[in-house]
């Protein structure tokens, strides 16, 4: 058996009107870059296809305006009529990209669900469960009783409902019915068995493709390079050749994001910890300063995923065992879901079933705000929309909890200076609100379950109890009221024995 090797234009002419397609990929990683490319060219010569329903496990994009400012990753699908509906764990961090205008105008359905939920949601399909069963999301705008994931529409269109199973409340997911995987590998033998030889994480390649086989679907991969049967050991392989419908092979598309350093192929020395001292680096500090000798943890975007590790280093703390969402286990985790010097990659599956079963000891993430009821939003707020990612996922299992950010933020003008905080000018936006504006994680829910929950800002810690935020450390240099009580429109409780925070770390 010889796969069968297209062009990326012969590839994309596989795909119908009306089918659902599945993208591999995450931001610019295991991203089937020419397959869209070509897509978009089909669609806009007026060859169709239309009325697309486009599932991706995480937003794809190169940046702003990546190939002289052409459109990159699934931005390549917001030709108007070739994609009628998108589901995805996340949008784009930009305010403007062509994928979210034409969601924000209308032209696009879209749906927004957890990354490990959609992984889970797939690989259900592939089994030929009739749904997906799952508490995550509960509480949250993912529940249809709130917003049920809907981005652009109203919330009777969830595509998640609720049910009763031996009295306890689930979200149901009807099983999905993939027509195409589109997915990317680093390489394919003459066989088409598809590997990840030079990939950070594989994003859910195998559940996409197993899903497509169970619908009687095509299955098309775009590889860097072609090899002979048995040069790749087998534990690198992901989809078995006989899966596989068509290769197309593009030795350049983002190739250059394939860093050995990522995969554990280069074990080179890590570069010198930077001497850089802002308040994000005191935020950083600070979280790891909570976190206990030998703990396994989980990282999130943002401050936790590239600050917190560099911190860790700061402090010699090679004790903590990292991890992301992504897969990467061990190693020293930067931007984008990927370690440095990763001890093992686990397959994101696998990563999901971890976290939701409260695998690691503490959980790092990012905020973009916080309500008076402790709530936390990350996923729609000052006129952007990321999307929640795998946040939902993480923190539904987490035995304790540390969230990360500046008290205000849109130009924040702060720094440290012989162990003090100095606030020159403070931002325009506040991050701590009266109510969210899309609750991301549910503060009712973790004092239900007994969660432990601190949230550290540059000025100042707080924890979540069952009365609400109660303000625990301040920072030295910090006024209580005209630099913290202040910028919070909601009453605070200050602990009795508030604390100042150790100047050391403001040095």
């Amino acid at each position: 058996m010889t796969v069968q090797r297209l062009t990326a234009e012969e590839a994309v002419a596989l795909i119908a009107d009306g089918d659902t397609v599945a993208i591999s990929g995450g931001g610019y990683r295991v991203a089937p870059e020419e397959l869209l490319v070509a897509l978009e060219a089909r669609a806009r010569d007026g060859r169709g296809p239309r009325g697309l329903t486009a599932i991706a496990i995480a937003m794809i994009e190169r940046g702003r305006g990546g190939r002289g400012g052409a459109a990159t990753g699934l931005n390549h699908l917001a030709v108007p009529g070739m994609v009628s509906r998108v589901i995805s764990g996340s949008y784009s961090r930009a305010r403007e990209s062509e994928l979210s205008d034409a969601i924000h105008a209308g032209a696009i359905e879209a749906f927004n669900y957890p990354m490990g939920t959609i992984v889970q949601w797939l690989r259900a399909s592939a089994a030929g469960r009739p749904a997906l069963l799952t508490q995550v999301g509960i509480g949250t705008f993912i529940d249809p009783r709130l917003e049920g994931g809907v981005v652009n529409g109203p919330r009777e269109n969830a595509l998640c409902s609720l049910v009763d199973v031996a009295g306890e409340t689930y979200l149901r997911y009807p099983a999905l019915e993939v027509d195409i995987a589109l997915v990317k590998a680093s390489a394919a033998d003459e066989r088409g068995n598809l590997y990840l030889d030079r990939e950070a994480f594989d994003h859910g390649i195998q559940d996409m493709a197993m899903a497509a086989r169970r619908a009687r679907g095509r299955v098309i991969a775009q590889v860097n390079r072609i090899v002979a049967v048995g040069d790749l050991h087998p534990r690198f392989g992901r989809v078995p050749g006989v899966m596989v419908d068509a290769v197309v092979v593009s030795p350049d598309a983002w190739e250059d994001e394939q860093d050995p350093v990522l995969t554990g192929d280069d074990h080179s020395q890590l570069p010198a910890v930077s001497s850089r001292r802002e308040p994000r680096d005191v935020i950083a500090d600070l979280a790891v300063d909570r976190i206990a000798t030998g703990s396994m943890v989980n990282l999130g975007a943002g401050i936790p995923m590239y600050d917190v590790p560099e911190a860790a280093r700061r402090r010699g703390r090679d004790d903590l065992y990292f991890t992301v969402e992504q897969g990467p286990m061990g190693g020293w985790p930067q931007v984008g879901g990927v370690s440095r010097h990763p001890e093992m990659i686990w397959p994101q599956l696998d990563v999901f079933d971890f976290y939701e079963g409260g695998g690691p000891d503490v959980s790092v993430l990012s905020f973009g705000q916080v309500g008076a009821s402790g709530d936390v939003n990350v996923s729609r707020f000052a006129g952007m929309m990321p999307g929640c990612g795998g946040f939902p996922n993480i923190v539904h299992g987490a035995r304790r909890l540390i969230f990360c950010g500046t008290l205000t933020t849109g130009g924040l003008d702060s720094s440290v200076a012989d162990g003090r905080l100095i606030v020159t000018s403070d931002g325009r936006i506040d991050r701590f609100v009266e109510t969210v504006e899309q609750i991301t994680f549910s503060a009712d829910r973790a004092r239900a379950i007994g969660q432990t929950v601190k949230i550290v800002t540059e000025r100042a810690v707080f924890e979540l109890d069952d009365s609400g935020l109660l303000l625990t450390d301040i920072a030295p240099g910090i006024e209580l009221e005209r630099h913290v009580l202040e910028r919070i429109p909601f009453p605070v409780r200050v602990a009795p024995d508030l604390k100042t925070l150790p100047s050391r770390f403001y040095r």
